[in-house]
């Protein structure tokens, strides 16, 4: 097996240990897997939290850093759970529409919005867990005004559904629930493409406690333009079906139907060279399974295990016929461990296929997250990388191997306003000369207020083989 090009390895080293010893050594200025791996420094930031609060048994915790506490997919993305809502009302925004973290109070990059001083704790809230009679009597924060999320499921909550009135006025456990992800993009690189993104219309179904229905209706954005969308014969198509068994002890839950497998970090950037050279892109219907999963996310540890059919490789499904699948079959396993200041966790994925569908494949990968953030409320530094190995076929059947490497340093500069440097390299084949990339990305994410987020990417690509090129990328983000 050869080595990586010279030109490789120093540049990964190199700023790999400047990343991570600017993490641990600037203690001098005295805090999406990126919300997972930062928002652990304050309870507050996904929920309001009583001063009689009293902590419940641990099985009965809803408390997690996992992708549950803001998603109704457990294994993350798509639609968003009531925590998730107010994490995006009170903590992303520059404007805060629901109560702002305390340790978020003086965090105003431009001194605008509301300064939420006046808010603390109220002594008025439900006192416990399982107090259902003061959740469901009148008072502060108990009657929901939600647009997008109305109704409650037969029957009464149960102690692991998401109370009422520690998410403020919205609805924390509705019958139905309506959201979207609409995006917006622009390359330049050379010349200029305005393109949809993405166009995802998503409900929840939660007729009955422990039981949803989940549903994602999308467009595969093309970046030759709205007609060449709306022409694809994948638009629309069913991003997302599955039926859910949840609200059980330590977050457990089981699913199925159609779905990403989950796999290391679920980054939002869907051409990020550990997504799509683990053909796990997100904006692709290829990359989605037909399947059940199980899992469990308690407070710290978590993980998840399924079992899948999928079509061939490079074979779009049927739009909307979830039982569309070829032969052979997969599973995926992902397990760690994420706290507050720290993560780290180990992915497992095969595929067992006939070589015209595409061949056998396994996946092993290893992430880790540091959030110094935690301890330290001055360094809003948060950083997070994974190292992933796919072992599958060349074209003519022979093995081949591949490596894929991932990391990202985030400073939150304040209120809504996120700096990030990224550093990308993949080597889709160890065998074959000069086929390796380098890509460097410096970016601002800005949230202006709830539901808006505008992301922009200077992004260097330094192919081993060819020449090096750079291109602008932006996206408006409209979320709910």
């Amino acid at each position: 097996m050869r080595r990586a090009p010279a030109w490789a390895w120093p540049g990964l080293i190199v700023s790999t240990v400047l990343l991570v010893t600017l993490t641990f050594l600037s203690r001098s200025a005295n805090g999406t897997p990126l919300y997972a791996a930062r928002e652990g420094r304050a309870c507050d930031n996904c929920h309001l939290g009583p001063n009689k609060w009293v902590d419940p048994a641990f099985s009965e915790r809803k408390c997690t850093l996992s992708c549950v506490a803001c998603h109704t997919d457990p294994a993350g993305g798509g639609v968003r759970n009531a925590s998730g809502r107010f994490f995006g009302r009170a903590t992303l925004p520059m404007i805060a529409t629901s109560p702002r973290p305390t340790q978020d109070w003086d965090r105003d990059p431009l001194h605008i919005g509301r300064h939420d001083h006046a808010t603390t704790y109220s002594d008025s809230l439900p006192e416990g867990p399982v107090d259902h009679a003061a959740v469901s009597a009148p008072g502060p924060y108990r009657h929901p005004d939600d647009t997008w999320a109305v109704g409650r499921p037969i029957g009464s909550p149960t102690r692991w559904s998401l109370f009422q009135g520690r998410y403020g006025v919205l609805n924390a456990d509705p019958l139905f629930r309506l959201g979207w992800d609409f995006r917006m993009a622009t390359l330049v690189s050379g010349s200029a493409l305005f393109f949809p993104m993405q166009a995802d219309i998503q409900g929840v179904l939660h007729p009955v406690e422990h039981v949803t229905a989940v549903a994602a209706v999308g467009a595969r954005g093309q970046s030759r333009g709205f007609s060449t969308t709306i022409d694809d014969p994948g638009t629309p198509y069913l991003r997302t079906a599955y039926v859910l068994l949840s609200e059980a002890p330590w977050q457990s839950y089981l699913k199925a139907g159609r779905f990403v497998p989950a796999y290391g970090l679920r980054l939002d950037n869907h051409t990020a060279f550990i997504r799509r050279g683990l053909h796990l892109d997100d904006a692709i219907p290829e990359s989605r399974v037909s399947g059940v999963e199980i899992g469990a996310n308690p407070n710290y540890p978590y993980l998840n295990a399924s079992w899948f059919r999928s079509k061939a490789e490079g074979v779009a499904p049927d739009p909307f016929d979830p039982f569309d699948v070829d032969d052979g079959h997969g599973w995926a396993v992902t397990t760690g461990w994420r706290a507050e200041s720290w993560g780290a966790g180990v992915s497992w994925l095969g595929r067992r296929r006939p070589m015209d569908e595409g061949g056998n494949e396994t996946a092993t990968g290893g992430w880790l997250t540091l959030n110094p953030f935690r301890g330290h409320p001055s360094l809003p530094l948060t950083w997070q990388g994974e190292f992933d190995r796919l072992a599958g076929h060349r074209a003519g059947g022979t093995d081949a191997t591949g490596l894929y490497f991932y990391q990202e340093a985030d400073w939150l500069l304040g209120n809504g306003f996120n700096l990030l440097v990224t550093q990308e390299w993949e080597d889709p084949d160890r065998e074959i000369l000069d086929d390796d990339s380098f890509r460097v990305g410096l970016g601002a994410q800005v949230t202006p207020i709830p539901g808006i987020t505008v992301d922009g990417r200077m992004r260097g690509l330094v192919p081993a083989g060819g020449s090096a090129g750079v291109d602008f990328f932006m996206q408006v983000h409209f979320w709910n």
